[in-house]
């Protein structure tokens, strides 16, 4: 059976894929986390945070894929906040709280954003799925054109400019099934660089031959929706080419 990848278009002035996060500090990666792609299409399906065993479903059902076309730079929002010591109690509203003037203590928050971000998103049947708990990718794009929740590139500060365009194609890898996407568009191949960066969850998914330029850990692998758990897993990365966009070609 032939190998089939659901691809959408990732578009945004903002976004944000939550790293190793504190209180104080919520930094970002450059390229799309597997738990921001799972949520998307979580949302776009109408599954809820709550809904333990279809969440569970979507975790163990699709791999994903991400094709970095514009990373753009990072942006860091600061805010304050006051804070109380636990000797303090607690106080029953916040006029109370303020009352306690000399207890108070402030501190400096920062969260970090990319600006002017797109990506291409991949999805592809994970390995292993008993039948019945499989996720029909052409059901999943009929969702990404009309989600039943709104979407957003990880945090909802953080909306699409633009439709996701989803689209399935067959292919054997994840180079295959972004390169055969923008074929299909010819206004966003006009768009795109010359050089992109791959990044898959398993070597099966890299072209044949691919050289691997950094292979590294992410904590993005979602457990819990409901009480936030991740897995670790491995992420390889490769710089893929891309089309001669049009304008180019005319003018050879």
């Amino acid at each position: 059976m032939t190998q089939s990848w659901l691809v959408i278009t990732l578009e945004a002035p903002l976004a944000s894929f939550g790293e190793a996060a504190g209180n104080a500090q919520r930094g970002t990666a450059e390229r799309p986390s597997r738990s921001a792609l799972l949520g998307l299409a979580g949302a776009a399906l109408g599954l809820r945070r709550e809904d333990a065993a279809g969440q569970a479903r979507l975790f163990a059902g699709l791999r994903t894929a991400s094709l970095s076309q514009r990373s753009g730079k990072l942006l860091t929002d600061f805010h304050t906040f006051q804070s109380l010591p636990s000797s303090a109690g607690a106080p029953r509203s916040r006029a109370a709280a303020l009352a306690l003037r000399e207890e108070l203590s402030t501190s400096i928050t920062r969260r970090e954003y990319r600006m002017d971000v797109r990506y291409l998103a991949g999805f592809t049947a994970a390995d292993g799925v008993a039948e019945g708990q499989d996720i029909d990718l052409a059901a999943l794009a009929e969702a990404f054109r009309r989600p039943r929740f709104a979407l957003w590139l990880g945090r909802k500060s953080c909306p699409l400019s633009r439709p996701l365009n989803p689209l399935v194609v067959p292919s054997p890898d994840a180079a295959g099934a972004f390169l055969a996407y923008l074929e299909a568009d010819p206004a966003l191949l006009a768009t795109v660089p010359r050089e992109a960066e791959l990044a898959v969850e398993t070597l099966g998914d890299l072209p044949s031959g691919a050289r691997i330029s950094r292979q590294h850990t992410r904590r993005d692998d979602p457990q819990s929706r409901s009480s936030w758990q991740f897995a670790s897993r491995s992420e390889y990365v490769t710089g893929l080419s891309l089309p001669a966009r049009p304008e180019r070609e005319a003018a050879r």
